[in-house]
């Protein structure tokens, strides 16, 4: 009785063991995951933010949704430097 009871704590211990293990392990890759579509998501902001950055404001106006003829008018304007 004796033997069962040590081998049935043994068996819960690896049981549970095993179950720990791939808990970290399961959360180590989502973190893993999130942390590279974070990357992926900072490269495509920041190529983004360079083509917008390049813009004129008539084509940003267009980009926008603005209408063709409405977006002319701005062309040529000058910003004010801050």
């Amino acid at each position: 009785m004796n033997a069962l009871l040590w081998k049935l704590g043994a068996a819960t211990l690896i049981c549970v063991g095993l179950f720990l293990g791939g808990y970290a392990k399961g959360r180590s890759d989502a973190r893993v995951a999130v942390l590279a579509d974070t990357v992926k998501a900072y490269k495509k902001r920041t190529d983004v933010d360079a083509k917008v950055r390049n813009m004129d404001a008539a084509d940003l106006c267009i980009e926008l949704g603005g209408l063709p003829d409405d977006c002319e008018q701005l062309r040529g304007l000058e910003q004010n430097p801050r």
